[in-house]
């Protein structure tokens, strides 16, 4: 039977299957988020049912007929709010990996999927694309993980979740430089402000530890007396975070930027630009006799020509061919890495600039590794050629803050460790061309308990 079509009602095997069932899972879900945001509005519904009365007390005194009353009643009789979580305005997602790392690089992919949202929203207002004028985009995703054993106990994940925000906080210290072919695209929406915010939410949320429990109970024989009040509130805080399944909410705000009087003056620059200028000297028919001059030079190149001879003469009759960042590295640490080992070690290669990008493609990676159970010694080196290529130092805390988020995942920590490559590093024997991440396993993988 298939994960993704609807569950039945099976009394048998019911709590096994339904942790497998994507749907059953989004529908429990969606459904203790509804109920919870019903229990948490009940004051305000009892506000409304008084103010409901009132409206209709009114409308009986403003009236002798009682049909009147009645219509006019139920004409100004308020409707029940909207629920602010319903599916039309929050997204449902289950993260269907049982491998933490897995998981790991699965939230970093939300976490990127959120910025592009936020980016994309900002350009497309600033493209002006649609009649309707844009303002702030505001998206909840939530992320549900029920297959992950990893994550079972509160304390791992919540510590987890906690390694991953300080990460990405860590992330506004980075010397983050772009592409030149991206920079016209990236000038749309540079001005918005995208924030994204990433809360968690699991079965066992708030539940303290014994350890916890008997250092709780000491304070509060110091301070000599309880709040009542304070302790109820806190009870009711953590219940309100115990959903069926562990889980992650990712929320995206995309503001457009404050307008102090700049609007206009762009909306004149954009007219002057757009002014017809002067043709230059140079014209089209110059640059087409250019053409075919250098074509017919290349045609016509004879193998004693002295200007092809003087060329040889000056690069000693070398070949010039172009290389990869990936074939730079594999030199380099060819070269330079005595524990380079050709059977083991493995080379992987991504072209991204943006630190959840990062994160997300080196846990990929380090999923993978794990699934095919590497031995003690193996290495992997993750090129990263475009990603903080003229900042070590943002690069070495890069590294940190990825071996950080590893010491606190069961399956790996005090089995993998993190180092760097970099350009710029001080040290020459850990200066490559381009940055490389190098993980090295410091004794055999176990598969994760998923």
């Amino acid at each position: 039977r298939l994960h993704y079509q609807p569950g039945k009602d099976d009394s048998s095997n019911s709590s096994s299957s339904d942790s497998s069932n994507i749907w059953t899972v989004l529908a429990n879900t969606e459904r203790w988020i509804s109920d919870t945001l019903d229990k948490s509005n009940k004051a305000a519904n009892d506000r409304n049912q008084k103010l409901r009365e009132e409206i209709e007390q009114k409308a009986k005194m403003h009236f002798a007929d009682d049909k009147t009353s009645n219509k006019s009643s139920e004409s100004g009789r308020m409707q029940p709010q909207d629920n602010p979580y319903a599916r039309k305005e929050v997204s449902y997602v289950c993260e269907t990996g049982g491998e933490l790392c897995m998981v790991v690089g699965g939230i970093f992919r939300r976490v990127r999927e959120a910025r592009e949202l936020g980016e994309s929203h900002g350009k497309n207002a600033d493209l002006k694309i649609g009649d309707a004028p844009i303002g702030t985009m505001r998206q909840t995703n939530v992320v549900v993980i029920p297959n992950c054993e990893e994550i079972a106990q509160f304390r791992t994940f919540d510590t987890l979740i906690q390694a991953i925000n300080q990460a990405r906080r860590r992330a506004r210290e980075f010397v983050v430089k772009m592409d030149k072919d991206q920079t016209k695209d990236d000038n749309l929406g540079k001005d918005w402000v995208v924030s994204i915010n990433c809360a968690h939410l699991h079965p066992q949320y708030g539940m303290q530890t014994p350890e916890e429990q008997l250092t709780s109970m000491k304070h509060e024989e110091e301070e000599g007396e309880v709040d009542l009040n304070l302790q109820e509130y806190k009870k009711q805080r953590d219940e309100a975070r115990r959903s069926p399944y562990p889980s992650v909410i990712v929320e995206v705000q995309s503001t457009p930027p404050p307008d102090f009087g700049a609007a206009a003056a762009a909306t004149e620059a954009k007219a002057a630009s757009e002014e017809p200028k002067p043709d230059d000297d140079v014209t089209s028919d110059d640059v087409k006799k250019l053409e075919a001059l250098f074509g017919m030079s290349a045609a016509t190149k004879k193998a004693d020509d002295p200007f092809y001879d003087a060329l040889g003469e000056a690069f000693g009759n070398k070949q010039i061919a172009a290389q990869t960042p990936l074939t730079l590295a594999q030199n380099w640490v060819l070269e330079n890495d005595p524990a380079f080992n050709q059977e083991s070690s493995t080379f992987t290669k991504s072209n991204t600039h943006h630190v959840d990008a990062a994160y997300e493609y080196v846990f990929n990676n380090l999923a993978m590794l794990n699934a095919q159970e590497p031995k003690r010694g193996q290495k992997s080196y993750i090129v990263l050629p475009k990603f903080l290529p003229t900042s070590a130092t943002s690069f070495d805390r890069f590294a940190g803050q990825v071996s950080n988020i590893i010491r606190v995942m069961p399956s790996l920590k005090e089995k993998v460790v993190v180092s760097t490559f970099h350009p710029e590093h001080v040290m020459a024997s850990t200066r490559c061309p381009v940055p490389v991440l190098v993980i090295t396993w410091k004794r055999e993988a176990e598969r994760g308990l998923g």
